[in-house]
């Protein structure tokens, strides 16, 4: 059996995730709150266990509150001994994945995803829509058409039959309305401010690339795979982190052709750690019959967690 983690991004957040992170692991989740907060001066045991309608009010409150979320799962299944030899994560859980291969330590990677989502906050505003089911080739013709209403690209390559599209508002808009028309897809809006991943976001990248540069990275202990790449690749130094995170924030997630190699290397089972269960919903037996796990259950989490641990030993 081989094994694979999978971090989730941002739109995994949840209000409640939080409580049931402390219903996983009360001790890991304290430490870990406790830790961040001293990191960036701010109280986010408080913040994330506040009010609900204040609990997501700028974007570096999502990245923050999905990575600590992500990361605790991470180490109470390591308080478990339970690991992987291999992971990969999309959008922000591509932080998640860094400190678990050991190319970035938990505090400097705090440091980078409180960075990453101030600026994201202050970057151009567009939005993000899964449309589906739709393929590539029929997909293509519907961006170029949008793109006389306004700058629109693929942002995310989540399944065979599901893909991200991020850009200007009427654009989106415009490409959903015709896949619904033509191809019968349906969308959902995932991002109603953020245009992540596409050349939209080409000003963001430029500021983000300084504290890329400044970064602390090391090299990993366990293979590397960015989202712009959708493969291993070699980590000789601190130069082979920054270039893929600077690209990632203006090219599209490759997670379809990441799930892919991972199954052709051998990867038999996928565990998602963190909120909720959306990379575990993409994987579906439609696309790889592999085992598929989550950490996370909206009902009765402590439970489902105990039982998963005991199936992840066994």
């Amino acid at each position: 059996m081989q094994r694979a983690f999978m971090f989730p991004g941002q739109s995994s957040r949840d209000p409640e995730m939080v409580e049931r992170a402390f219903a996983i692991d009360a001790a890991v989740a304290a430490r870990v709150l406790e830790e961040a907060s001293a990191l960036v001066e701010r109280d986010l045991g408080a913040h994330f266990r506040g009010p609900a309608a204040a609990m997501f009010a700028t974007n570096q409150d999502v990245q923050l509150g999905v990575f600590l979320t992500t990361h605790i799962h991470l180490e109470a299944l390591r308080a478990r001994g339970i690991d992987a030899a291999l992971s990969l994560g999309l959008s922000l859980g591509e932080y998640n994945h860094l400190v678990h291969i050991g190319a970035l330590d938990f505090a400097d990677a705090v440091r980078l995803v409180a960075e990453r989502g101030r600026l994201y906050t202050e970057g151009p505003t567009g939005c993000m829509a899964a449309v589906y089911p739709i393929a590539d080739d029929d997909l293509a013709p519907l961006l170029e058409e949008a793109r006389a209403i306004g700058p629109v690209d693929v942002a995310v390559e989540a399944s065979p039959t599901q893909t991200v599209i991020a850009g200007d508002h009427a654009a989106v808009q415009h490409v959903a309305e015709r896949a619904a028309d033509e191809h019968y897809a349906e969308h959902k809006l995932i991002e109603e401010h953020v245009p992540m991943h596409v050349p939209m976001f080409a000003s963001v990248a430029e500021a983000f690339g300084e504290a890329l540069a400044r970064a602390p990275f090391k090299r990993a202990r366990l293979p590397y795979l960015p989202n712009v790449e959708g493969r291993h690749v070699p980590t000789n130094g601190p130069a082979s982190f920054a270039a893929p995170l600077y690209r990632h924030v203006v090219e599209a997630v490759r997670w379809r052709r990441s799930i892919d190699y991972l199954v052709a290397q051998g990867v038999t089972h996928f565990v998602e750690v963190g909120p909720r269960q959306a990379l575990t919903n993409l994987l579906s037996p439609r696309w790889h019959r592999a085992t598929r796990h989550s950490t996370d259950a909206l009902d009765a989490p402590a439970q489902a967690f105990a039982q998963l641990a005991e199936e992840l030993r066994a």
